[in-house]
């Protein structure tokens, strides 16, 4: 089967990301998938900061599960039916754009990059319909995971009158708001001096595919 994941443009900007499911035996199948997606959204809460024209924006994600379909529960053939799978994903998202801060006696901007890295294990629960004996509509409906972070932000130059720390705290922030689960990227609210922040937390898959069986 090749599918269309049709959730992901809910999370990501420019979303196109493919699977591809090929059956091994009688009750299980391995599943790949990789794509583009665009980390778009980004909001700074303070209002001494500004972002300006973005300059480069991309991603991609890539990532495999082996399926187990449950044959007790599952009156038809696989792939139709329930099944568990474990799972590793791999996303990584690279933004650079213009920064204004306000909050001096003249406004100033600087470039800025941001490079952002989900390492994902876990399980999945899943359930895929066959229509007819071509379409299928795949559903995973619960995929815990254990998630290493990474993230990394670049100033282009240095605004005066703050320390170059404040402005990558922002940064940070803004990521936390459009990936909650990120609360510990920053720890105690303190950012290091170069930017990165490193640790392993909890994650979670969730998506709709739809598609074609050959």
């Amino acid at each position: 089967s090749v599918k269309l994941n049709i959730s992901a443009p809910v999370l990501y900007d420019n979303a196109v990301i493919l699977s591809y499911e090929r059956i091994i035996n009688k009750n299980q199948s391995l599943n790949f998938f990789a794509g583009v997606a665009n980390l778009g959204g980004l909001k700074l809460a303070s209002e001494d900061f500004i972002f300006g024209d973005e300059l480069t924006r991309k991603g991609y994600t890539v990532g495999a599960d082996y399926r187990f379909y449950l044959s007790k529960e599952n009156k038809d053939p696989i792939p139709h039916g329930i099944y568990l799978a474990p799972f590793f994903s791999y996303y990584k998202f690279e933004n650079k754009k213009e920064l204004t801060y306000t909050g001096g006696t003249d406004p100033e901007t600087i470039s800025t990059q941001l490079n952002v890295n989900f390492y994902n294990i876990g399980g999945e629960l899943g359930y895929q319909f066959v229509l007819g004996k071509r379409f299928v509509i795949d559903v995973v409906m619960f995929g815990p995971a254990f998630t290493k972070y990474t993230f990394d932000a670049k100033l282009g130059g240095q605004f005066s009158g703050i320390s170059e720390d404040e402005a990558l705290y922002e940064l940070i922030q803004a990521l936390k708001d459009k990936f909650p689960l990120l609360e510990e990227l920053s720890e105690g609210g303190e950012v290091s001096g170069s930017g990165s922040q490193k640790f392993w937390g909890a994650g979670f898959r969730y998506n709709i595919n739809i598609g074609f069986r050959f």
